[in-house]
């Protein structure tokens, strides 16, 4: 059966043969809602690659001891998988980013596309970005998973393709292109590449100005298949692809 896992940047600090204490933030919800107690074990991440596995050596819902067992990391992957998020109504968007930090995905960016519904207007901003920091937390911790996926800062329309590299390799998802994701994927050279990016639009699609503006720094448009996908579920469909391609499924 899986222990139970909790984020705490202080597993970067645990020991092995060693007690961790951690604060109210992990023993509330251990104590309180898992009813943890002394002698049950658990695992603590810091979202940064640290995975900690011990044993419940004292417990309030204010403290808790773990005498630390093991202490492993996880190197990020090369190359990381971004998905570029278009902003969507109705938390199409927030669905998007839970199932693709649930695959494996690196990076996410928020996108204000030319024909997004939803937007984070500026005195709102944080909020909304906390709003987005939370579901990676938490569907990490789900997925159980040590490293947290990267949230980058809203972009706007054509200043995604200003926010990418010459070493991203970028593919466009759109209903309309030729080549196949799946194609794209097994003709492309991962080994060079930094990052391989998906973008995913709004309800109405990527703008032509966008679209021109990302194949002007050599981003391709692709299509899943033969049916149209939701914003919610589209780039979930292109890591899955994405992570077959690269053998890690």
């Amino acid at each position: 059966m899986s222990l139970p896992v909790f984020f705490s940047t202080l597993a970067a600090e645990a020991v092995v043969g060693h007690v961790l204490i951690v604060g109210e933030d992990v023993a509330g919800h251990a104590v309180r809602v898992r009813r943890l107690g002394p002698g049950d074990e658990l695992e603590v991440v810091d979202g940064s690659g640290t995975r900690v596995r011990g044993t419940v050596s004292s417990a309030s819902a204010n403290e808790l001891g773990i005498h630390v067992t093991s202490v492993t990391h996880t190197e990020a992957n090369q190359p990381r998988l971004v998905l570029v998020q278009a902003l969507a109504k109705g938390d199409r968007d927030l669905q998007a980013i839970e199932s693709a930090t649930e695959i494996g995905v690196d990076e996410v960016v928020p996108w204000a596309a030319e024909r997004s519904i939803a937007d984070w207007p500026a005195k709102k901003r944080d909020k909304l970005a906390a709003k987005w920091d939370n579901v990676l937390r938490a569907a990490s911790l789900q997925a159980r998973r040590s490293r947290f996926p990267l949230r980058h800062d809203l972009v706007r329309g054509t200043g995604l393709a200003s926010a990418l590299t010459e070493t991203d390799t970028v593919f466009v998802l759109h209903e309309a292109a030729q080549l196949k994701l799946s194609r794209a994927l097994a003709a492309a050279d991962s080994r060079s590449s930094s990052r391989i990016v998906l973008v995913v639009g709004p309800e109405g699609g990527v703008g032509d100005a966008e679209l021109e503006a990302l194949a002007a720094i050599g981003a391709e448009a692709v299509l899943l298949g033969p049916t149209v996908l939701r914003s919610s579920s589209a780039g979930a469909a292109g890591l899955v692809m994405a992570q077959n391609s690269l053998g890690r499924w």
